[in-house]
């Protein structure tokens, strides 16, 4: 790798591979613009230059890139309904997810990848380096951890493909978000996401016949399934040579903080803290995308699920927090209120989950606005949200 100097970097600019701190540490991903916040850190840290095999993206590439990336569902070129302070923060929310989506849209496609090629190379027996996924689980770290509207860009993202690789990288930057709010440290968040990248790597041994099955499962589709996670823990161990303090995530994804899960049975006490921050993010994303046998579940729905029927399953002071912050209507999701008017959850209100704030999209009579109008079920008691509705019934 080469050497370039800090002084030649400048915000804005991309390059077509990672940049890295040292042979180990990426700073910045490939195709990722570089903050002015990351010029600040290296500086901050006496850091001189960085490391690169890449090339610098051109000014044409980059606007290519702008255009076919397109204006996106936060539309914000809008004048406001009413100008206040209150507007204008939301607004900026909006603004913030935008401006964050194309490197939200590189990370992703990366990790379904990365994911893809390398669950599949573990069906035929082959495996892979542990490094590839260290550089994808520092971005999901870095991207996550720097970005509060995350929420957004994951329930209003779609992606094409193989599900289990999909679920896995959904649930991923569910994780790492989890993980975020519990305030881990950056080291512990990229452990985080690189248990969770790995966490059901033993589905490869499932027949597609059974895992992709659309009818009941019989008896012994269901203990196929239920072998995975202790295949999972005997190929990151003894192939992949993953460490056990992340591997155990595979093992342990599964069991129930009541003792109910399998393969072990075992009990709160004994389920290690990263499992428990997986648990809730695989459940909340196997829920909302869809499966060869169901629809996918409401994102309100699926909360509603995991805070009840399936609240003996998961570490209750963690699903709470994971509630508080996306709202019981979770941040990112659509909704329809009383007076009919439809729209977008855009921030949780703590202490209230079914009261958020709602970018309005569509009148009563299913037009779309052609302005900017925020509600604030907080502050307007006289409206609530009459139902759920998918993300892409709002625009």
């Amino acid at each position: 790798m080469r050497k370039i100097s800090i002084r030649d970097l400048e915000a804005g600019s991309k390059f077509t591979k990672s940049l890295y701190l040292d042979k180990d540490t990426v700073f910045v991903g490939a195709d990722q613009p570089i903050t002015q916040q990351d010029l600040d850190r290296l500086v901050q840290f006496g850091i001189t230059f960085i490391l690169t095999d890449g090339e610098k993206v051109t000014t044409d590439q980059n606007d290519k890139s702008s255009a076919t990336s397109g204006p996106g569902y936060f539309d914000t070129n809008l004048p406001f309904y009413q100008d206040d302070e209150n507007s204008t923060r939301y607004k900026y929310l909006l603004e913030k997810a935008n401006s964050s989506k194309v490197e939200f849209n590189a990370v992703f496609k990366d990790c379904f990848d990365l994911v893809q090629k390398t669950y599949k190379s573990a069906s035929e027996g082959r495996y892979t380096e542990i490094r590839e996924f260290r550089e994808i689980a520092e971005r999901i770290a870095d991207h996550t951890k720097t970005n509060a509207q995350i929420p957004i860009l994951l329930l209003s993202h779609s992606h094409s493909g193989y599900y289990l690789y999909t679920h896995i990288c959904y649930a991923t930057f569910f994780s790492v978000m989890l993980g975020n709010f519990l305030e881990f440290s950056r080291p512990k968040l990229i452990d985080l996401a690189l248990a969770s990248l790995f966490a059901d790597i033993g589905m490869v041994t499932v027949p597609e016949e059974v895992s992709e099955k659309k009818g009941n499962l019989t008896e012994l589709d269901l203990k196929t399934i239920k072998r995975h996670p202790v295949t999972g823990y005997q190929i990151l161990t003894q192939r992949l040579k993953l460490k056990n303090s992340l591997a155990i995530v595979a093992l342990q994804h599964h069991e129930a903080v009541d003792g109910s899960g399998y393969p072990q049975r075992i009990l709160a006490n004994q389920i290690e803290e990263l499992t428990k921050v997986f648990m809730i993010a695989d459940q909340f994303s196997a829920m909302i995308h869809p499966r060869p046998y169901r629809a996918a579940i409401l994102p309100y729905e699926a909360m509603k699920i995991m805070i009840s029927e399936n609240v003996n399953r998961f570490d209750l002071k963690m699903v709470r927090l994971f509630l508080n912050k996306l709202s019981m209507f979770p941040v990112g999701s659509g909704v329809v209120l009383s007076d009919l008017r439809m729209g977008m959850v855009i921030e949780s209100n703590k202490d209230k989950p079914l009261r958020p704030v709602i970018r309005v999209t569509k009148d009563a009579d299913g037009k779309r606005l052609k302005h900017l109008e925020f509600v604030d079920l907080m502050k307007d008691l006289n409206l609530y949200i009459q139902q759920a509705i998918p993300f892409s019934q709002i625009y």
